[in-house]
């Protein structure tokens, strides 16, 4: 693929060049006994082959390679792979967007907007509180910081208009995701129905590993955060089956939403269970033609479940086993209202980022309608960053909640970009319900909600000389 390289650019990517390749090339050096000489030539060379790496890789097919391998966040040593794929091609998928904005001059410049500076204000409090309370190097916190706060999150939703700025390459994110939801539909079906030799990575069997054995947890081994890339999935589904011209295309996105609405079920999470029914109900309201299909779509629905409970061995005395459990519904009470004591406690600046496990034990009460239970995290993401960052970190985050996700959401877009919209809105009432009831920590499900709103954000962009042109079909 030919790359117009903006020729002001050229002297910054020589200088980036020199800068990259010459500081590493003399640190190796030094740290290897070598001529300097020597190292500065072959870091020089290093640096070149890099850079031009990132400018011809399209950052579309990186950045949703990134993305679907993050449902193994975490669990990579469970596999004997030494390195967190994910996270590699995730980070390499923001520097070719960057490079590809900096020098290459067919494609738009990254936009920063008042959104932007107040991600970054909360992700430098946020730091600051963790350095404050000493959780600044602690495992949990700091990838609570980077993926749940978050970090990682808040980059995808800046460099999604780079990396997803064409119709063709939104269309690389919704089938790269229908092909996850097909993985872990039949993962999560496996599970279900006990045929462990197909359930793979094997890792998932493991009852030692991570929580919710008995339930559909998929590779994150947790079953929430395997329900809501379920759905999420599911919305990708629907958004690619007007996109097949053959009726088998059409066929393989029915079988997904199938696929991924039994998984949901089979996943035994009732958090999962209203935010996808919530997330449907919400985005087919907030369209005049969608909404005039809800009956028909509560009605498919309701037979998959239906055909799931009648044919799946033991599933209905599971469902109704988890409809009934009540330790899960204390462990919320009892920590949600820990955290309300411990806001009151410090309203301001709260106890530090990470520390809710170990400050809230004094904050614990008896209550008289349910006995006391206590968790090691709120099981409510508003909550949690309350209690440990205080109001004003909450209170900005909750601000970049509005202007971030709920501008994407709210105003109609462009023909290309309008059912993008309308499943960020599924998406992202899906994603807020479940936030409320569960840590939700794990990398893809905020890393899938943020991407998805920064490419609702920027709608359809062209760079034409310098400024960024809206065009009705999205297309360069």
């Amino acid at each position: 693929m030919a790359v117009a390289v903006r020729r002001a650019s050229v002297p910054a990517l020589l200088g980036l060049i020199i800068l990259i390749g010459g500081a590493g090339g003399l640190v190796e050096a030094h740290r290897h006994a070598l001529d300097p000489f020597l190292g500065l030539v072959l870091g020089l060379a290093a640096a070149s082959i890099a850079l031009s790496a990132l400018i011809a890789l399209e950052p579309a097919w990186i950045l949703t390679g990134g993305l679907l391998l993050s449902v193994f966040s975490g669990n990579w040593a469970h596999m004997s792979v030494p390195l967190p794929l994910d996270r590699v091609a995730v980070l390499g998928g923001i520097g070719a967007a960057v490079v590809r904005s900096l020098f290459d001059d067919s494609i738009p410049r990254i936009r920063v907007r008042t959104v932007h500076w107040l991600m970054l204000l909360l992700v430098l409090y946020a730091v600051g509180s963790a350095a404050w309370s000493g959780t600044l190097t602690s495992h949990e916190p700091l990838f609570a910081l980077l993926d749940r706060l978050g970090l990682v999150p808040f980059l995808l939703y800046l460099i999604a208009p780079v990396a997803f700025h064409s119709e063709h390459q939104r269309r690389i994110l919704a089938v790269g995701l229908l092909v996850l939801g097909a993985y872990l539909g039949l993962i999560t079906l496996f599970e279900a129905v006990h045929v462990n030799s197909l359930v793979i990575p094997h890792y998932i069997l493991n009852p030692d590993l991570g929580i919710h054995a008995e339930r559909g947890r998929g590779p994150f081994l947790e079953a929430g955060a395997n329900g809501l890339a379920m759905f999420i999935c599911l919305i990708a589904a629907v958004l690619t089956f007007p996109w097949w011209r053959d009726r088998r295309g059409r066929a393989v996105a029915i079988a997904v939403i199938v696929l991924c609405i039994g998984g949901i079920l089979f996943t035994l999470t009732r958090q999962t269970w209203v935010g996808a029914a919530g997330g449907t109900v919400a985005a087919m309201l907030a369209h005049r033609r969608l909404r005039a299909l809800l009956p028909i779509t509560a009605a498919g629905a309701a037979v998959v479940v239906l055909l799931a409970l009648a044919v799946v061995p033991g599933l209905s005395a599971s469902v109704s086993g988890r409809t009934s459990s009540q330790g899960p519904v204390w462990d919320r009470l009892n920590s949600d209202a820990a955290a309300v004591r411990m806001i009151a406690a410090r309203p301001a600046l709260g106890f530090g980022w990470g520390e809710f496990g170990k400050a809230s034990v004094p904050y614990y009460r008896l209550a008289a309608t349910y006995p006391l239970t206590s968790v090691g995290e709120a099981h409510n993401d508003p909550l949690s960053n309350a209690a440990e960052l205080g109001l004003i970190g909450a209170g900005l985050w909750a601000v970049i909640l509005v202007v971030g996700l709920g501008g994407a959401a709210r105003r109609r877009r462009l023909e290309a970009v309008e059912p993008w919209r309308l499943g960020l809105i599924a998406v992202v009432v899906a994603w807020f319900i479940q936030a409320n009831f569960t840590p939700l920590d794990y990398a893809f499900d905020n890393y899938a909600v943020w991407l998805w709103a920064g490419v609702v954000a920027a709608g359809p962009l062209q760079q034409r000389r310098g400024h960024i042109a809206l065009r009705r079909d999205g297309a360069l």
